[in-house]
């Protein structure tokens, strides 16, 4: 089966020297990108009636596109189309007809410093358990967190990372990188347990091609379908339900179960409840912090653990920070909790704090 090359494909490293070809799509942009060049010091030309093209290193592609980024609107930036090619090739049809937003080329630039942790694997998973809620030294599952390290071997957040991946069109493939690490991590360190892994469906094209190779990971890693998790994440950027349906109908057939995260966050995660019919729900950490203290939280988050388990189900609350927090889930229902509380974020997979306490009476 062929593969996605949009996922599995990283772009090359940046060219000592290139060229940048820029087509504004307003006379009154190409002026304010004229006179920043200008002020750049940097050679340009117009080879093309209304294209631009600039001769540039790494560095002064970073800096200038920072300045260019500043200067032009949202929409000057997703207009204008641009494509970088090594310096003395000529551009051809071919070449034009790939040119893509200025936005998403400069973000590119200026983010390669992920390209360089993606290239050179430089991500990992920490793992959080998941305890049952009656039963807080009893792990029922990890859930996996993406980690980056920088070239001094300091910890990236992931939110940094997809933040950039966002903006630089990466969103494929950090996402791929991330689901392929957390199962292999969770096969190096034998979890046992169940392994929730995060997807962000923005980030597939077509399941067939763009899930193949996870699906394949977990052949090989020895764990079997039913004890994987897939969990919906950015449930507030779901546009496209239809296409979130079947990339869940082929987690499905292969024998993966679905969980639908932040419930309880806004009204799309509520829509989404009723047509994901997911086998898991997690109960959104702010709807948690506090739940013990605030009155309407609680009266939300329990009208929100009862219509779930009326619906067949199971919830996960996560965030809890407090003893507090965990009793108030227990007497209200939450089949499992996840939290500081119990443990944070590690590798390898950490033991939930009762399960360590108990081991030391």
């Amino acid at each position: 089966m062929s593969k996605c090359s949009r996922c599995e494909t990283l772009p090359a490293p940046l060219k000592d020297e290139v060229v940048l070809y820029i087509a504004p799509p307003l006379s009154h942009t190409k002026g304010i990108l004229c006179g920043l060049l200008k002020e750049s010091g940097l050679s340009f030309g117009e080879p093309l009636e209304g294209i631009l093209a600039v001769d540039l290193g790494p560095e002064e592609l970073r800096d200038v596109g920072g300045a260019i980024s500043e200067e032009l609107s949202g929409g000057e930036l997703s207009d204008c189309k641009a494509l970088l090619l090594e310096k003395g090739a000529e551009p051809g049809l071919r070449d034009l007809a790939r040119m893509r937003s200025l936005g998403a080329l400069i973000a590119e630039a200026r983010g390669e410093w992920l390209l360089d942790i993606l290239r050179e694997d430089r991500i990992t998973s920490h793992f959080q358990p998941i305890v049952h809620t009656s039963d807080a030294g009893r792990v029922f599952a990890y859930e996996c967190l993406l980690r980056g390290s920088d070239e001094e071997g300091s910890l990236v957040s992931p939110g940094r990372m997809f933040d950039v991946a966002r903006s630089a069109g990466l969103l494929f493939n950090l996402d791929r990188a991330a689901r392929l690490k957390a199962i292999e991590e969770a096969s190096r360190f034998g979890v046992e347990t169940n392994v929730f892994i995060n997807f962000n469906p923005t980030s597939i094209y077509d399941p067939v091609y763009c899930l193949r190779s996870t699906v394949d990971a977990v052949e090989r890693s020895g764990i079997t379908a039913d004890r994987i998790v897939f969990e919906v994440t950015e449930s507030e950027e779901i546009r496209d339900t239809g296409q979130l349906l079947d990339i869940l109908a082929f987690y499905r057939r292969a024998g993966f179960r679905v969980a639908l995260d932040d419930l309880g966050a806004g009204y799309s995660s509520l829509n989404l409840l009723t047509e994901l019919r997911p086998d898991f729900v997690k109960l959104d950490m702010t709807l948690v912090q506090g739940v013990d203290k605030d009155p309407y939280k609680a009266t939300i988050a329990a009208k929100l653990l009862e219509l779930a388990a009326s619906l067949g189900v199971s919830t996960i609350a996560e965030g809890v920070e407090t003893q507090e927090q965990w009793r108030w889930l227990l007497a209200n229902g939450a089949d499992y909790v996840q939290g500081y509380y119990f443990a944070k974020p590690a590798s390898p997979p950490p033991i939930p704090a009762m399960a360590y306490e108990a081991t030391r009476r």
